[in-house]
């Protein structure tokens, strides 16, 4: 299969090039193929079949199939393909496939693999990025929307309840006024912190705005709800310190006003929203540092906790 020039070529591409021969045993492995997959040329040139590099048989069937036909570029070549390769160590490694069969060499066929590791990881932190907030690492509020319209559709099409808490912190501003945004600042990323201890995985805990925030809990119904939302103000007053306004030489204590509804899918996100929003608010007035739940019908107050 091989000859001087297509020995050349194959060590001074960047990329790793595999050669296979007509049963599918590799014949060309360059220097950049051992980096890619941690094999040596001499363990996989003339022993090991191509199905052993592919994630299985099946998809290296699918990719000489693919040769053949003209779905990634003309019959007898592929162009931008992708798929994983496995390392050696076990570990699959995203890349892209330009591959052509040899014309002078029967059934032969030489592959060009470029690693989409980085490519990939750039997509997934530039993800990140949009849908979440950089200060707390909770989902924004975009994505929140997002994912309310997702639950409700599940709520309403099987029938299972779905809550919303909303909070905001008592005092807040005081600390920004007094101590500064920078221990404002560390109060919001400790909230981050005790919502990812105290939920769910199912869970999708948001910082709403400013200091304010939402929990969806799927599968919820709002006593259960309740109990989730006190255990986050409990264990709030129990980590956040109290603070020393300097202006009034007074103390401040940051404590949680939370709000609790219920829903069975059939509404739009805003009015879910201006419900739990509306028993955060009932909280705040009674005083703050306390859970509000509220039914379904805007105005049904349930029940009042506090601390």
């Amino acid at each position: 299969m091989k000859n001087v020039d297509e020995t050349v070529l194959v060590s001074l591409c960047p990329d790793p090039v595999i050669g296979v021969d007509g049963a599918g045993v590799v014949q060309l492995f360059n220097a950049a193929a051992e980096k890619l997959l941690g094999y040596s040329s001499d363990e996989v040139v003339g022993v090991l079949n191509i199905s052993k590099i592919y994630p299985g048989l099946d998809e290296a069937r699918s990719i000489k199939k693919l040769l053949f036909s003209d779905l990634y570029g003309e019959s007898g070549s592929i162009e931008g393909y992708e798929t994983k390769l496995l390392r050696k160590d076990g570990r699959q490694v995203p890349i892209r496939l330009s591959a052509a069969i040899i014309e002078h060499s029967e059934g032969s066929s030489i592959g060009f693999f470029h690693d989409l590791t980085e490519r990939q990881d750039l997509e997934r932190q530039l993800h990140r990025l949009s849908v979440t907030d950089e200060l707390t690492g909770l989902y924004n509020q975009r994505h929140f929307y997002k994912m309310m319209a997702k639950e409700l559709d599940r709520a309403k099409r099987y029938k299972h309840p779905l809550s919303l808490i909303c909070f905001d912190l008592d005092n807040f501003k005081k600390v920004n006024d007094s101590l500064g945004h920078l221990e404002g600042d560390r109060v919001l990323r400790a909230i981050g912190d005790i919502l990812r201890d105290t939920l769910r995985i199912c869970d999708v805990a948001v910082r709403y705005g400013g200091d304010e925030f939402m929990v969806l809990l799927p599968e919820t119904e709002i006593q259960a709800a309740s109990k989730t939302a006190e255990r986050i103000r409990t264990t709030f007053n129990a980590n956040c310190p109290h603070y020393s306004d300097q202006v009034t030489d007074s103390l401040v204590h940051v404590s949680m006003s939370l709000g609790v509804t219920e829903t069975n899918g059939a509404e739009n996100p805003d009015q879910i929203v201006q419900r739990a929003d509306l028993a955060m608010y009932e909280s705040k007035s009674s005083g703050g540092n306390s859970t509000v739940l509220i039914k379904q019908h805007i105005g049904n107050v349930v029940q009042a906790e506090s601390a």
